[in-house]
């Protein structure tokens, strides 16, 4: 007796006969049951799945723009390619950089100073924000006010424009080998911008090297950790480096110091190792 109660089914419901309608709205449990049922009975016994795709096909998303993972070799002449003492030295700086900002940011100053440097900026207009980064340097100071996602936003403008044009690797007045720039320095000490001649105001002309520099305090400022999407960004930015370098003449020394400096900060510091040029 106990075994058949055991047996019997808790609720019984009556499997869907020939005049069952599938495409009718269940209206009680009992219709509800009999179309899931019905829908289990139509699962194939075996299910196999699709080809992959060829990982020669597949490509690295970052959100506005992508790079094919085999796409870029490094073919540059090797008079373009950085010593091993030249980037230890400007990491050394970047780390420097970043570990003056992260003790700002834990300082008592800090928020007190965030509400004098703000600066408005609309992250949905794609030209007012391309017009103001052309026309001011990245000062930590207003970095610093920018919450990190849309950091991350201007990152990916940044590198739309970076493939865009050239401008990345023109212009050696500006010495990107020198990125521990006293005026982005002072920034963090002070965070009052300075105003001296080096300040451009609109219709003195762009910079030429502007989305380099950008791109450089960016990465200064972001948060460790980072969301994968972001280091599949930084991947992309210093694979359009390489890309640009390998365009460039042996007897363009100059212009590739930005190319180089962002190719070393992001594969040593982002952990992107195998982009560097000194594997070791």
């Amino acid at each position: 007796m106990e075994v058949d109660m055991i047996q019997k089914p808790a609720l019984a419901v009556e499997p869907p006969d020939a005049n069952f309608d599938p495409e009718l709205t269940p209206e009680t449990g009992e219709q509800y049951l009999q179309k899931v049922m019905y829908e289990r009975g139509k699962c194939p016994v075996v299910v196999v799945a699709e080809k992959p795709q060829s990982f020669n096909q597949q490509k690295t998303l970052s959100g506005l723009a992508a790079l094919p993972t085999d796409d870029v070799k490094n073919i540059a002449h090797r008079a373009l390619i950085p010593t091993r003492e030249w980037e230890t030295m400007q990491n050394q700086k970047f780390s420097e950089l970043r570990d003056t900002i992260t003790s700002y940011r834990g300082s008592a100053q800090y928020q007190e100073n965030l509400q004098r440097t703000h600066v408005y900026l609309n992250f949905d207009d794609r030209k007012h924000l391309h017009e103001y980064c052309a026309n001011n340097l990245p000062y930590v100071s207003i970095l610093l006010s920018i919450p990190q996602r849309n950091l991350e936003i201007l990152l990916e403008y940044l590198h739309e424009w970076l493939q865009d044009s050239d401008q990345a690797s023109s212009n050696a007045s500006q010495q990107m080998d020198e990125p521990s720039d006293p005026e982005l320095c002072d920034a963090v000490t002070t965070m009052t911008p300075s105003t001296n001649s080096k300040e451009l105001h609109r219709g003195e002309g762009y910079r030429k090297d502007w989305i380099p520099q950008w791109i450089y305090a960016i990465l200064a400022c972001l948060i460790k950790p980072l969301e994968p999407y972001i280091h599949s960004l930084l991947r992309d930015i210093a694979k359009t480096c390489i890309a640009l370098r390998n365009e460039l003449n042996q007897e363009d020394e100059a212009k590739v110091l930005p190319l180089n400096l962002l190719i070393s900060i992001i594969s040593k510091h982002f952990n992107q190792c195998d982009l560097g040029d000194n594997i070791a």
